[in-house]
């Protein structure tokens, strides 16, 4: 086992060698940096085409949230190639911002493509730091796959709720936001993944009955007994989150691609 550890351990150090040696003379950010875009590119068609539902959801209803002029103003960080332009309402200037001055070229490609938004600048800039930006200046903050890669969530939070303009909220929307009860809420996550609380009344179910039938086990012995009381209710729960998954699975994408289809 030592052995084959080592000549693993040989085998990763030869192949990152290459990079080691491009990362000591400095050269790999600036490799990662030219070369991140295409491949960034590339996955945005194959993400989009499986986000694509949850995409419009999530963005149908930005526009509630323009200023008193009515035009939205939405800022995006992180915003990569533009593959959440086409989901933006109509006629929203959309301001983008990147550390990468890479992704310049695809972001003009990108608004050449969705002539429905009004494009006013792009920023190179970390999202910790977005001093290009005046306070209270934007109604949206978008960020997609940004908030896991970046050194300080923290400090990108505390610029995005900087650059916000203040919005005052109605008393319908303090209801729905703040004032849902552990109760409720319970019951919304219950209605949304059903097998969940299912597993867990199989389990204590399944524990309650094999308790029940200890003491007429006849000649059984107790640590056999227990064994299989255990693993049929662990089958039990295991049972219902697969479930869970394969329906989140249908739910997510084969019924959109198959059933939910436009019809032309």
């Amino acid at each position: 086992m030592t052995l084959a550890i080592l000549a693993l351990r040989l085998v990763v150090c030869t192949l990152s060698f290459p990079l080691f040696l491009l990362n000591l003379i400095g050269v790999w950010s600036w490799v990662c940096k030219r070369c991140f875009p295409y491949f960034l590119k590339r996955f945005t068609v194959m993400y989009n085409e499986q986000m694509a539902t949850r995409k419009r959801e999530l963005f149908s209803n930005l526009q509630e949230f323009a200023g008193p002029s009515g035009k939205l103003s939405l800022l995006e960080v992180g915003c990569g190639t533009g593959a959440n332009f086409k989901f933006y309402p109509p006629g929203c200037r959309v301001t983008c911002i990147d550390p990468n001055p890479n992704f310049e070229k695809f972001l003009f490609k990108s608004v050449a493509e969705n002539r429905h938004l009004q494009f006013e600048r792009f920023l190179v800039a970390v999202g910790e730091d977005m001093h290009q930006v005046a306070d209270g200046s934007v109604d949206v903050v978008v960020c997609t796959l940004v908030l896991c890669s970046v050194k300080s969530q923290e400090k990108i939070l505390r610029e995005v709720c900087r650059v916000l303009r203040p919005r005052e909220m109605s008393s319908d929307e303090w209801s729905a936001a703040e004032d849902e009860g552990q109760l409720s809420r319970l019951l919304r996550k219950s209605r949304d993944s059903p097998f969940v609380p299912v597993g867990m009344a199989g389990f204590v179910a399944v524990l309650s009955y094999g308790l029940y039938k200890l003491n007429s086990r006849r000649d059984q012995k107790m640590s056999l007994h227990l064994i299989h009381m255990r693993v049929a209710a662990q089958g039990c729960a295991v049972g219902a989150v697969t479930l869970g998954v394969l329906y989140s699975m249908y739910k997510d994408y084969i019924k959109p691609r198959f059933f939910d289809a436009p019809k032309k």
